[in-house]
């Protein structure tokens, strides 16, 4: 009997991520505040641009504006910049309210756009983000730039420090990362995240999924506590926010679809001595991932599976049960690098021997979003409900 396995992608196909935006532009206000400035105001254009270039992330995305903000005003007043970001917000807001300058807004739209021009396929955007921003600041201002993206993977960058707040809310913040809250702050995902499935739709799905010869996982880059079916001894949640595993809560989808998120990811690149950048998508690894998790339900054996694969070339279970199939795999995705690490992942395997095709649908109704999903996606719809009716109708 063929396979079909469904991978879903959360923010913007599942969940409407309002929260993480509204934390993306009360991060990036918290930083014009510190710095004196009036609030940046990003928009919903912007935030669709980002992510049109895959920058969707925002441990990415905030750094980046930050840096925006910074670069310009550095070059004109070199002697404001101190050994540390905090030191030197707190020079820059002394000179502005002295002096009642003010500074430009960047074109934060432009600036990813060069991002996209600079990123390597199946690599993440922090590299060259970082990159552009060092082109474009002064070298003396360079340590800072390396504080905010040196490692986005954990509060010790002050910009994701100060996301967390936004996106978690103070209390839980201080329970995942066992250190005070900075300022007080409501979780943002609590407050405006709202499922794009439908519950019909869902009811339909896990149906489907529930018959043989179908599968589906969730995928996505989202924090989340560690694999589900770990044993109760091995599985430590300090320092994993669970932002993944609320989504799949609030789609009531916890416990009934594996989800491979990016808490799950980071869990295994600590199992390899690797970074977490090197196995999320638009890494393969997630992906190979993701495809096992769907076949199988089981989240730690697909993840160690995927790896050995990439690392070692060994096709194990449950990543096995692939071999003499005739399998089937589709992406619902609002990335292009999320697509791309899919594609790439069914590649791997057919170059493995397997029997593999892909599919991958976009879902997005902004038009910049649109016309770069087209490039790799072979249909793009506006929500994941008439995505799905083709593989639910029957």
């Amino acid at each position: 009997m063929p396979i079909t396995l469904l991978l879903f992608d959360v923010d913007g196909v599942l969940l409407h991520p309002r929260g993480y935006k509204e934390a993306l532009r009360k991060a990036v206000d918290h930083f014009a505040a510190e710095m004196g400035l009036p609030p940046v105001g990003i928009t919903d254009a912007e935030i669709a641009a980002f992510e049109a270039c895959g920058i969707t992330n925002e441990w990415d995305s905030v750094p980046m504006c930050v840096g925006a903000l910074l670069g310009p005003l550095l070059a004109e007043r070199p002697d404001l910049i101190r050994p540390t970001v905090l030191e030197t917000l707190a020079a820059i807001r002394t000179a502005m309210h002295e002096a009642g300058a003010s500074i430009a807004r960047p074109d934060l739209a432009a600036l990813a756009r060069d991002v996209r021009a600079s990123t390597p396929d199946g690599r993440p955007p922090t590299e060259a983000i970082h990159s552009l921003l060092r082109a474009r600041t002064i070298e003396t201002a360079h340590p800072l730039l390396a504080q905010m993206l040196g490692n986005i993977y954990t509060p010790d960058s002050p910009t994701t420090f100060v996301f967390q707040h936004y996106v978690l809310g103070s209390e839980r913040f201080e329970q995942t990362y066992g250190r005070p809250a900075a300022f007080e702050a409501q979780s943002t995902l609590a407050e405006y995240d709202r499922p794009l499935l439908t519950g019909e739709t869902r009811a339909r799905l896990l149906a489907r999924v529930g018959q043989p010869g179908w599968g589906a996982a969730i995928f996505t880059a989202r924090p989340s506590h560690p694999p589900a079916d770990l044993p109760p001894a091995e599985r430590d949640v300090f320092g994993y926010p669970p932002e993944g595993d609320l989504a799949a809560e609030l789609l009531e989808l916890n416990g009934k679809l594996p989800l491979i998120s990016g808490g799950r990811v980071w869990w295994l690149a600590r199992q390899y001595g690797r970074s977490p950048a090197d196995y999320l998508k638009p890494s393969p690894v997630q992906a190979l991932a993701a495809i096992g998790a769907a076949i199988s339900g089981a989240e730690a054996a697909a993840l160690h599976a995927a790896a050995r694969f990439v690392e070692y070339g060994e096709l194990g279970e449950p990543l096995a049960r692939l071999r003499g199939q005739t399998v089937r795999v589709v992406v619902f995705e609002d990335s292009t690098g999320g697509i791309r690490a899919t594609e790439r992942a069914a590649e791997l395997l057919r170059q493995a021997g397997l029997d593999v095709t892909f599919e991958a649908v976009g879902i997005a109704p902004e038009a910049s979003k649109r016309e770069a999903l087209a490039a790799v996606a072979g249909h793009v719809v506006d929500d994941v409900n008439q995505a799905l009716e083709p593989y639910l109708a029957g």
